[in-house]
C-alpha cells in the first residue's frame, strides 16, 4: 500500500502521552476527576494536578485546559462510549448516526471526519490515533484525557483539542476479575480481564468481553424491539517489560467488532419517543484493529525519551433503511494507517526543553452508493491518502523565580491526493439518462510553520494554597484536503484549503495542597481562517466548504470539594460561543450564525458519598444548552438535563451496582438532517452490575 521511502519517512512514531513536561517526575498517586477519589494511604495534590503522564509535569502545573477521567470515574458514573464522555466534561460536544459512532467537536470546532481525512480532534489509544467515529465501546482504560485547544508539541497535530486513552497496564501479581452488566434495552455485557506475571521484569494484561441489546426503537412497521440494537466483541492484550536500564517497553493489541442496525433516522415527534416507521432495520457495522508499541526511559534527573509506533486498520459499513431517503443509500469506510513518533525531553539551570519528530500515513477507501432508481442512482468512488510528517522543539526559560517563558514551533508537512475517484449517475424516469466521470490521481503539498508562546506563572505553594497560571498564543492548521463524496470531476478536483487559527488562552488554577479543595478558570479566543465544513452545494453535492473567517470564543471553570473524608463535590461550566463571520455556501448565507452541534452552555454538578464502609453513592447532574443540529443548522435541538447516579456496594471479592443512566428520560436529538429526519440519543436506562476479583 506505501511505498519504501514513504514508509521509512513516516516510521518515527505516533504521539507520545497527553500532557507535556521538562523536568524528571516520579509517577504520581492516581486520583480522579470529576470525583477526585484518593486511593489508600495516598495524598493528591489540587484538582488537576493527579492527571498522571510518564515522565510527565503534573496536570496542576500544565499551560492548557484539560479534564482527567479515570477508570473509577467512568465505571461510577457509567460511562461506556465517546458520546458519554463529551456530554459531562465541559466545552467537549459530539454528533452521530448512531450511538456507537461519535464525532467530537471541542469548542466548536470540528464534526467533518466522517466526510474526510482530516482530524479535528484526534482520539489516541495508547498513543494510536483513530477516527473517533470507529471507536464504538469503550472497555479497560485506566483513564481518558481531554485537551481542549491545539496542541503543538504533543506528536500528532490536533487543531480542536485532543483526547487520549491509555488501557490498564498489567499487573505484577496473578489476578482476575469478571464482570456482568444487564439493563434496559435487553442489554447484557460481560468482562473478564486477568494480569499473569511471566517474570519479575515482565508481566502480562488480557481483557476480553462481549455485549448484546436490543437496543431502544420500537419499530412499529416492523412490529420489532430490535431494529437499533447491536451485538460485539471486544479484546486486548498487552505486554509491559522493565529492562535493566529502567526503560518500560508496551506492546498492546485491540480489537473491537460491533455489528448493529441503524434504525435511528425518523422524524423528531417519533425520534423523540423512540418510535420508528422505517421498512428495515439498515445496517451498522464498525471494526478496528489497533497496535501500539511504546517506549518510556529515563536517562537522569534530567532527561527522558519516549517513543511510540503503531497502525490501525478501522472499518465502517453503514447503510439507511430505505424508507429514509426512499432509497439505497450507504458507505463502506476502511481506514489503515501507520506512524509514530520520538520525543525527547529535559531540563539544565534555568532552562528546560523537548524535541521530537511525528510522522503518520493515512490512507481511507470511500465509496458511497445512492439508488432510487427509477428515478435516479448515483455511485462514487475514491482513495484518499494523507502522509504527514513534523518537527516540532519547545523551550522554556525561568527567567525569574516564579515566572516561566516557553516559545514553542511546529513545522508540519502534508502531500494529500485523491485517487480512483469516478461517479456514475444514471436514471431512466422521466428520461433516461447515463452519466459516467473520472480523475486522473490529483496532489498536493504544504508546509505550514506553527508557532506558540506561552508565559507561566507558578509561585512557590505554601502549606494552604497552591497556585498556577497562564498566558499562551497558538497557531494552529488543518490541512488541505478532497472531499470524496462530491458528484462532479469539475468540484471534486478542487480541493479545499487549509485552516488556521490564531488561538489565544488565559488560565488559573488554585488549590488547597492536600486536595481538600480547587478552583479553576480558563478563557479563551479563537480567530479562524478558511474554517473547514461539512456543507452542501447547490447541486446537492456533500462537500467540505470552507468558511472565509470565524471565532470561537468562551471559557472553562471546575471547582472541587471535599468536606469531609466520606463526602465531596464537583462542578464544571463551560461557554462557548462559536460562529462563522463570513461563510457563504451553495446559495445559502450563513455568516453570523452559530456552528451546529455546539450549545453555547454546559454545566454539571457531581458528588460522592461514602455513607458506610464498602457503600459508595454517586450522582451527577448536567445541562446543557440550546444548539442547532450538526450538520443541518436549521434543525433545533432544546435545552435539556442528564441526571445519573449509582449505587455500589463492595466487600471482600465482590461488588454490586445499580445505577440509571438519563434518569429523568431527556429527550433530546444527536444528529439533523435538511430534510427534517434527527437521531435521538438513549431514553432512560437502569441496570445492574455484578462483578468478582479473585
Amino acid at each position: 500500500m506505501w511505498n519504501a521511502g514513504s514508509l521509512t519517512l513516516v516510521c518515527t512514531a505516533l504521539t507520545v502521552l497527553p500532557l507535556t513536561g521538562w523536568a524528571a517526575t516520579e509517577r504520581t498517586t492516581s486520583c480522579a476527576h470529576p470525583s477526585t477519589k484518593v486511593e489508600q494511604n495516598s495524598t493528591c495534590p489540587p484538582d488537576k494536578e493527579h492527571v498522571i503522564v510518564r515522565g510527565k509535569r503534573a496536570g496542576f502545573t500544565t499551560p492548557t485546559s484539560a479534564t482527567h477521567l479515570s477508570a473509577q470515574d467512568m465505571q461510577a458514573y457509567r460511562m461506556q462510549t465517546l458520546g458519554d464522555i463529551a456530554e459531562r466534561v465541559p466545552n467537549l460536544s459530539f454528533t452521530n448516526t448512531t450511538p456507537n459512532n461519535p464525532v467530537l467537536m471541542v469548542r466548536g470546532l470540528g464534526g467533518t471526519e466522517d466526510e474526510g481525512p482530516v482530524l479535528y480532534t484526534p482520539t489516541l489509544i495508547d498513543g494510536v490515533p483513530m477516527p473517533s467515529f470507529a471507536m464504538g465501546q469503550m472497555f479497560d482504560f485506566s483513564n481518558v484525557d481531554v485537551l481542549r485547544g491545539p496542541q503543538l508539541t504533543e506528536g500528532i497535530n490536533a487543531f480542536g483539542g485532543m483526547v487520549s486513552a491509555q488501557s490498564r497496564d498489567p499487573g505484577k501479581k496473578l489476578a482476575g476479575a469478571l464482570d456482568f452488566e444487564y439493563g434496559t434495552g435487553n442489554r447484557k455485557r460481560a468482562t473478564f480481564s486477568g494480569d499473569m506475571p511471566i517474570n519479575a521484569s515482565t508481566s502480562l494484561r488480557l481483557s476480553v468481553g462481549g455485549e448484546t441489546a436490543d437496543g431502544y426503537i420500537h419499530n412499529r412497521t416492523l412490529d420489532r424491539h430490535d431494529t437499533g440494537g447491536w451485538h460485539g466483541w471486544f479484546g486486548r492484550i498487552k505486554l509491559l517489560h522493565t529492562d535493566s536500564h529502567g526503560g518500560e517497553w508496551r506492546f498492546s493489541l485491540h480489537h473491537m467488532l460491533n455489528h448493529g442496525g441503524n434504525d435511528y433516522f425518523e422524524t423528531p415527534e417519533h425520534a423523540r419517543n423512540h418510535v420508528s416507521y422505517n421498512t428495515s432495520a439498515g445496517v451498522n457495522d464498525t471494526e478496528y484493529l489497533l497496535g501500539s508499541a511504546q517506549y518510556h526511559r529515563r536517562f537522569n534527573q534530567h532527561m527522558l525519551l519516549d517513543v511510540t509506533f503503531g497502525g490501525a486498520s478501522t472499518d465502517w459499513r453503514y447503510s439507511n433503511p430505505y424508507s429514509v431517503f426512499s432509497a439505497n443509500s450507504g458507505f463502506t469506510l476502511p481506514t489503515r494507517q501507520i506512524g509514530g513518533s520520538v520525543m525527547l525531553s529535559g531540563s539544565a539551570g534555568t532552562l528546560d526543553w523537548k524535541g521530537g519528530i511525528y510522522g503518520q500515513q493515512i490512507k481511507r477507501w470511500a465509496p458511497y452508493d445512492f439508488d432510487m432508481s427509477p428515478y435516479y442512482a448515483s455511485r462514487t468512488t475514491a482513495t484518499l491518502g494523507t502522509t504527514n510528517v513534523a518537527f516540532m522543539g519547545e523551550l522554556g526559560w525561568h527567567f525569574a523565580s516564579n515566572w516561566r517563558l516557553a516559545p514553542s514551533l511546529r513545522i508540519e508537512h502534508v502531500d494529500s491526493s485523491i485517487s480512483h475517484w469516478t461517479s456514475a449517475m444514471s436514471g431512466s424516469v422521466p428520461v433516461a439518462y447515463n452519466m459516467q466521470e473520472s480523475l486522473p490521481r490529483q496532489t498536493l503539498s504544504k508546509t505550514a510553520p506553527l508557532p506558540g508562546l506561552k508565559l507561566e506563572y507558578n509561585p512557590r505553594s505554601t502549606n494552604s494554597l497552591s497556585q498556577f497560571g497562564w498566558l499562551s498564543y497558538t497557531r494552529s492548521f488543518l490541512p488541505p484536503n478532497y472531499s470524496p463524496y462530491g458528484s462532479y470531476a469539475s468540484t471534486v478536483a478542487q480541493p479545499y484549503a487549509p485552516s488556521y487559527g490564531n488561538n489565544l488562552e488565559i488560565g488559573y488554577r488554585l488549590g488547597q495542597p492536600s486536595g481538600k479543595w480547587s478552583v479553576e478558570a480558563i478563557g479563551f479566543s479563537n480567530f479562524l481562517s478558511n474554517l473547514q465544513v461539512s456543507a452542501t452545494n447547490g447541486a446537492g453535492e456533500s462537500l467540505i466548504g470552507t468558511a472565509q473567517s470565524a471565532h470561537s470564543r468562551g471559557m472553562e471553570a471546575t471547582a472541587h470539594w471535599k468536606p469531609m473524608d466520606t463526602l465531596q463535590f464537583s462542578a464544571f461550566l463551560g461557554l462557548t460561543y462559536a460562529a462563522y463571520d463570513h461563510f457563504v455556501f451553495g446559495g445559502t448565507d450563513y455568516s453570523g450564525k452559530q456552528m451546529a452541534g455546539t450549545p453555547r452552555s454546559n454545566f454539571g454538578f457531581s458528588g460522592e458519598w461514602h455513607p458506610f464502609p464498602g457503600w459508595m453513592v454517586n450522582a451527577s447532574v448536567v445541562r446543557r444548552g440550546h444548539t442547532t443540529l450538526y450538520p443541518s443548522s436549521a434543525v433545533q435541538n432544546a435545552p435539556y438535563v442528564l441526571v445519573d447516579a449509582q449505587i455500589e456496594k463492595r466487600w471482600a471479592h465482590w461488588n454490586v451496582a445499580l445505577y440509571g443512566h438519563n434518569l429523568a428520560d431527556a429527550g433530546y436529538f444527536t444528529r439533523g438532517l435538511s430534510g427534517g429526519y434527527v437521531v435521538a440519543a438513549n431514553p432512560r436506562q437502569l441496570g445492574f452490575r455484578v462483578g468478582v476479583n479473585f
